[in-house]
């Protein structure tokens, strides 16, 4: 598999969760995870990957997408990618190693596979980290 057809989600774009119609075209692969620091905004989480809010790194969870080119210009938008600005970019996308366990096959151990995600481009001063690192098991503790 291609890491340029491979997005890892975490966030609202989970099934069953406020933005997961975005991901309609794309295929779910099953359940995966990576080694990050997720944090609550409210409405929706932050992922840093590194630098000093990343520390310690712990596992998030999420799902691994299956991406078709067309679709990559309308998920940008909906995280504030802009092109032309990184400062003005609200997530980045970047190339991340996944856990990726297999729908197919749950009974295998998971596989090292090099996807897309987003992570958070702003200051997370003040930001409260989600230590357990599954946003929807958050957002059900709050509604």
């Amino acid at each position: 598999m291609n890491s340029e057809n491979l997005l890892f989600v975490y966030g609202t774009l989970l099934s069953g969760l406020s933005n997961h119609h975005h991901m309609a075209g794309a295929t779910c692969l099953g359940e995966a995870s990576v080694q990050a620091a997720l944090f609550d905004l409210g409405e929706y989480p932050a992922l840093c990957v590194q630098g000093a809010w990343a520390q310690p790194l712990g596992l998030v969870m999420g799902e691994l997408y299956k991406i078709e080119t067309e679709q990559w210009q309308r998920l940008d938008k909906l995280e504030e990618v802009d092109p032309d600005s990184l400062e003005n970019s609200m997530y980045l996308r970047v190339p991340i190693q996944v856990q990726w366990r297999q729908a197919e096959r749950p009974q295998v151990e998971p596989k090292t596979v090099a996807a897309q995600v987003y992570v958070y481009n702003w200051s997370l001063a003040g930001r409260r980290r989600i230590e357990h690192g599954d946003f929807r098991r958050h957002w059900s503790m709050r509604t």
